[in-house]
């Protein structure tokens, strides 16, 4: 088997931020299958001033770190130095990395480092949409990579610019188009996502090998049961970002409070941090009456926290306007939990007939669904015969194409 050179820029630059994102949960998931595997594996991380290499052993102890199972260490002199502008958990995550490297070095001098530790002929993995700038490519080519390979996971800043600073629309296109001509493989998290990015390389007239393979996910923790709730509630999770489209449950909610008591009103919990261009939702939930009583904001649920919450929910919402994949959808579905969201084809592809799918515009469609899991008895999804995407069929895939 090919030697594996694994990026893991992209979660230790998540490090500030302990409640991981899909795509976090994604390179996660990539670290612990590249830890437990029989190839050789070494792993690649960008840090202030250049780069760091870890092999197996130092990664495993990164990992712990990573997931939060085990805290960061102390900032060494070089973070104390020059760190000093970042945040105090990314300074401590890159003084650990720095600490268990079999090798730091600068920028210009990386190939000759994994010249020196990488067998040649490897193949490099950069999955987290991180660390994709000229340099990284060329640095792979020089060193000797067999290949390279790159996911996608989606391609919304190209689709609905509307939803992203325009630096990062820009940002975005230079990436995925040094992506594209570098890389020998991408791979795709869902057909749509590959259809979505062909369309983009067919416009740039660039071509590359592809894979589509699901993305695996891992139950959230179990031994919550469904009791009836003294008042039914809803729970939508995720970014609070204009794509996810929370402007329409809240103004749902406006609308029921205007015609019925608020004791008789469903409560909706919202959980996750507040993202960007999104000032009027912000608005709502920093001044609305409503806050604190038929509508509550989370900001930091950790797995258990959220797997509690959600098994007494009605239903998860979902009205999000554009998705890569969906990683809320398949973890409520694996719970049992009824789910409204939008008619996305990525929703589609990874639930079948499972959730209610409704135009993420059809204000009266929501409201009428929300009503009818409202009343009565809580609702069961008959999940059990459902083959959810699993990590173990996406990564029968991979390790063929590496």
């Amino acid at each position: 088997m090919n030697p594996v050179l694994l990026d893991i820029s992209r979660s230790i630059s998540r490090a500030p931020y302990p409640i991981p994102t899909g795509i976090d949960r994604v390179e996660r998931a990539y670290i612990a299958h590249f830890l437990n595997s029989d190839r050789q594996v070494w792993f690649l991380s960008r840090i202030a001033g250049g780069f760091a290499l870890l092999d197996k052993a130092g990664m495993r102890l990164v990992y712990g770190m990573i997931t939060g199972d085990q805290p960061w260490g102390s900032k060494d002199l070089i973070a104390r130095l020059f760190g000093r502008k970042k945040p105090e958990a990314m300074q401590r995550a890159e003084s650990d990395i720095r600490r268990l490297a079999i090798a730091n070095t600068g920028k210009n001098t990386l190939a000759k480092i994994l010249q020196h530790y990488v067998p040649k002929g490897f193949s490099y993995a950069n999955i987290g949409h991180s660390n994709r700038k000229a340099g990284i490519w060329k640095a792979m080519q020089d060193a000797g990579a067999k290949q390279s390979v790159a996911m996608i996971h989606d391609v919304i800043p190209l689709d609905f610019p509307q939803y992203s600073q325009p630096e990062i629309v820009t940002r975005f296109e230079q990436e995925l188009r040094l992506t594209a001509e570098n890389c020998d493989y991408l791979i795709y998290n869902s057909d749509h996502t590959a259809k979505r990015t062909e369309h983009w390389l067919q416009k740039w007239r660039l071509q590359t090998n592809s894979v589509t393979s699901l993305l695996g996910v891992d139950p959230l923790p179990s031994g919550f049961d469904r009791k009836p709730d003294p008042q039914p509630y809803f729970v939508i999770l995720g970014t609070i970002e204009p794509r996810k489209n929370h402007a329409l449950l809240l103004k749902i909610w406006q609308n029921m409070a205007k015609t019925q008591p608020a004791e008789n009103l469903p409560h909706l919990h919202i959980v996750g941090r507040r993202g960007w261009l999104n000032r009027d939702v912000f608005d709502i939930l920093d001044q609305s009456p409503m806050m604190g009583k038929t509508v509550f904001e989370h900001n930091n649920l950790d797995d258990m926290a959220l797997s509690e919450l959600l098994s007494g929910a009605r239903a998860l919402l979902f009205p999000s306007f554009a998705e890569g994949y969906g990683f809320p959808l398949v973890e409520a579905l694996q719970k049992k939990i009824p789910v409204i969201c939008s008619n996305l084809p990525c929703f589609q592809e990874i639930s079948g007939d499972l959730p209610t799918y409704l135009d993420p515009n059809d204000e009266k469609g929501w409201e009428n669904a929300i009503h009818r899991l409202s009343g009565g008895k809580i609702n069961v999804i008959g999940s059990n015969h459902f083959d959810f995407p699993s990590w173990s069929q996406h990564f029968l895939k991979i390790d063929t194409i590496l």
